[in-house]
């Protein structure tokens, strides 16, 4: 008698409704991150029971990148230059989990160079400099007017917008 209802146990475990593991919706793309400038990007995962989602977020390098949650938004936050690895967890209200890693590469708002930069002697005015700089920034600029400063003396100023 015993041993029947030892082969039973399986069977009513198989009919226990067992959650469905949501689905990330496509395939993650590299995501970037702004130093100190949080990035929003949307999080698609499909609830194949129809439940509703939560989410978390976890960085493999909080000193590279942060990573938050609002609502189906995924925030990061660069904190330093570099890569890393953000983990999103979609989460059923019975447990079922599902995942999807993001591969974030952090840079700064601005990034330049100066490539030139040559003085002469100006008889009677001081001296000429000769100065070349580039620079690149990785957020959307409006009004924006570089001035060049040097021993405390503003030199020209150059407007631009990106």
């Amino acid at each position: 008698m015993w041993y029947r209802r030892v082969l039973l146990l399986p069977l009513f475990t198989l009919a226990c409704d067992n959650p469905v593991a949501p689905l990330a919706c496509v395939d993650p793309l590299p995501v970037y991150a702004i130093r100190e400038y949080p990035m929003k990007y949307e999080i698609c995962f499909d609830s194949p029971s129809g439940e509703a989602l939560t989410y978390t977020a976890k960085s493999s390098n909080t000193d590279v990148v942060t990573a938050d949650v609002a609502g189906d938004m995924l925030i990061v936050t660069g904190q330093a230059v570099g890569e890393a690895r953000v983990t999103v967890t979609a989460r059923t209200a019975r447990g079922a989990v599902g995942t999807v890693d993001y591969q974030v590469v952090a840079r700064n708002a601005w990034d330049g160079e100066i490539t030139k930069c040559v003085m002469t002697p100006a008889p009677d005015e001081g001296t000429d400099y000769d100065l070349e700089y580039w620079l690149r920034a990785n957020v959307d600029l409006v009004n924006v007017a570089v001035r060049l400063t040097l021993g405390g003396v503003d030199g020209a100023a150059v407007p631009f917008d990106s």
